[in-house]
């Protein structure tokens, strides 16, 4: 998949795109749905297949509750989810005030056409546009038969009874279902985080961490307790479990990330690990005594060896 900046556009096949645009943060079930059929389109049309997409999420610029917006994938991450769809280009958007501004048809007309050589078009069940997102479906229809292009909807895709939405998978993530909020997504949630080093309180206890620091605030993380996880480091992949918070038992304050991992003890500060969440275990409480807290964390990881197929 070749990545293209919008500050540093290429020409595209004169012969035509099929095209896809959305946010697509999380890349969950529903972007799936739209992700292979605009696959199958462009292989059955022998085009490439192209999604637009924003480098930064669009409810920094528009909204006034952008500075509690968590996304569900950077851009790093949603490159990979969609490069495993077979996607020809990745064309990354600055969202600013000024593509803000861009009324639906211009938008459609110059770029969409313009510059990309869009041939056909993919979207959402709801999938709006443009200044003021006043482009829809509705006007999408009418610019097709003007520009010359196909049109095709994808209906909603549905988990468990719900329709599947990357809002959903946040409130999910904030109330610890993780479960669900991966059924949703398609695979375990995950971040990747630098290993620094810690206060060495989990090595006194007998339990040593791997402490993480995610590279942008931006990134949602699940709501604060204990979880059962894989962790990637390299080629290599370890179980174990974590903990997200504040260590009340110690007085902590900010926030923690600490990984205990089976069968791992080695010093690797400064290295990224990927965490991909299984399942929640507890909430994060504070103990009356170190010895309350070694036994419970002896229970998280036999709890945890059990999901892992382990003999305690």
């Amino acid at each position: 998949m070749q990545i293209v900046d919008s500050h540093n556009p290429m020409e595209f096949p004169g012969t035509g795109t099929c095209v896809t645009v959305g946010t697509f943060d999380g890349v969950h079930l529903g972007h799936a749905e739209i992700l292979r059929f605009l696959r199958a389109l462009s292989s059955q049309k022998n085009l490439p297949a192209l999604v637009f997409t924003f480098g930064n999420h669009p409810r920094y610029v528009l909204n006034e509750d952008a500075a509690e917006l968590k996304i569900l994938t950077t851009l790093d991450e949603k490159a990979r989810l969609l490069a495993a769809f077979d996607i020809d280009y990745l064309y990354v958007q600055e969202f600013n005030t000024a593509f803000a501004a861009l009324p639906a048809e211009q938008f459609v007309a110059e770029i969409l056409v313009g510059k990309l050589h869009m041939k056909s078009l993919v979207v959402g069940h709801d999938h709006l546009f443009g200044k003021d997102r006043t482009g829809n479906f509705a006007l999408l229809s009418e610019l097709s038969d003007k520009y010359g292009f196909s049109l095709i909807q994808i209906p909603a895709i549905s988990n468990e009874g719900f329709n599947v939405s990357s809002t959903k998978i946040r409130n999910l993530l904030a109330a610890a279902d993780i479960q669900l909020a991966n059924a949703m997504l398609g695979y375990p949630y995950s971040f990747t985080g630098e290993v620094t080093k810690g206060f060495g309180i989990g090595r006194e206890l007998g339990f040593p961490t791997a402490n993480l620091k995610l590279p942008t605030t931006q990134k949602i993380l699940p709501a604060p307790g204990v979880y059962i996880i894989k962790a990637m480091l390299g080629a290599e992949t370890f179980e174990g479990i974590i903990n997200i918070g504040s260590r009340p038992t110690f007085e902590g304050n900010g926030m923690q990330i600490e990984a205990h991992l089976f069968d791992f003890d080695k010093i690797v500060y400064g290295e990224q690990m990927t965490i991909s969440f299984q399942l929640f275990l507890r909430e994060e409480i504070k103990f009356e005594s170190r010895e309350a807290l070694i036994s419970q964390i002896r229970k998280d990881r036999d709890r945890a060896f059990k999901y892992f197929g382990r003999i305690c």
